[in-house]
């Protein structure tokens, strides 16, 4: 993703999604009585959390997905090879 020179960042992390890989969830109550979820990745080398309000959490989801189905529309899979003299 190309960096916007118009907005200071503090931090840029780059996560990589790899299929098979399990997310922990959790629902909380923060000290001033909002609900929130979160989603954490642990392992030995590194370990991140997501975490927020419901509707934040959707919107992240919303977007997760989309760029999914943007990647399988820009780029399909391709399908695999047929076999000669095997009738479907």
């Amino acid at each position: 993703m190309p960096n916007d020179p118009t907005r200071r960042s503090a931090l840029s992390v780059a996560l990589l999604a790899h299929t098979g890989t399990d997310y922990d969830v959790d629902a909380w109550m923060a000290s001033d009585g909002q609900p929130n979820g979160s989603v954490r990745y642990d392992t030995d080398r590194a370990w991140f959390t997501i975490q927020g309000r419901p509707a934040a959490l959707r919107k992240l989801a919303e977007a997760l997905l989309h760029c999914a189905e943007l990647t399988e529309q820009t780029y399909p899979a391709p399908s695999p090879p047929m076999m000669e003299g095997v009738a479907g």
